[in-house]
């Protein structure tokens, strides 16, 4: 792990900060500075789309990650705070961590898309809120929508419906998602962020990108399925 950060930090590569805001999470973006002792500083974390990110208090856990040659690595860590870098002149502002005490690896194939082989079918239904906000009843006022998975990454996936099963979504929402990939199987839960909305040829093309999946024993489990998955449809579009 030590080698693992060391080797990005001397690189300032990427990494994506997961927060946990009321029931979800979202990841803001950063890159690795520097060590301060048993500390980490990390470029002050960004919106991708130059929205206010929010706050991050001192004690708050978050998710980092970051891609380093062939493994994607997930760590834990408690915030410190925000400083500034001193120098000749008053430097940009820092996130301030503590370093972690342990690394989660993936092989970074497992974040490379897999298209769901023919005659296999994974479906998700998704709704507005978190995983844990999950209607019940059929209430109209919180839908439930329903796709078919096309292809699928420990990072997130892609699906598609008709236009009469999926409405009133806007890029950015933040949704539980229930995945089952077989029929009878047992489903996962996670959350998600519609990152693209599409209609082609008469049907709705929808992007989502996994969020905190890293960050409990659950969400990791999850990971670990979905990883599994995406190797096993790999290995089928290559037999």
């Amino acid at each position: 792990m030590d080698e693992a950060i060391a080797a990005a930090t001397e690189r300032q590569v990427p990494v994506t900060v997961t927060v946990r805001t009321e029931k979800s999470w979202i990841n803001l973006q950063s890159k690795l500075l520097a060590p301060r002792g048993e500390h980490m500083l990390l470029a002050a974390p960004k919106m991708r789309e130059g929205e206010v990110p929010p706050e991050i208090r001192p004690a708050e856990k978050l998710g980092l990650s970051f891609k380093l040659k062939h493994h994607k690595h997930i760590l834990a860590v408690t915030a410190v705070g925000t400083d500034t870098v001193n120098g000749p002149e008053e430097g940009p502002e820092v996130l301030e961590v503590c370093w972690p005490t342990r690394m989660h690896r993936l092989q970074r194939r497992a974040y490379l898309r897999a298209e769901v082989p023919a005659g296999r079918v994974v479906r998700v239904s998704f709704w507005l809120g978190g995983c844990e906000d999950e209607p019940t009843g059929g209430a109209l006022d919180r839908p439930v929508w329903s796709a078919r998975v096309t292809n699928i990454s420990a990072g997130g996936f892609q699906a598609v419906a008709k236009p009469d099963q999926v409405w009133d979504l806007d890029i950015g929402e933040t949704v539980g998602v229930r995945l089952a990939f077989e029929a009878g199987s047992e489903s996962v839960y996670a959350d998600a962020q519609l990152r693209h909305l599409d209609e082609v040829e008469g049907r709705i093309l929808l992007g989502f990108q996994f969020l905190g999946l890293a960050q409990d024993r659950k969400g990791r489990e999850v990971l670990q399925l979905v990883s599994a998955k995406v190797v096993e449809y790999q290995h089928s579009r290559n037999v």
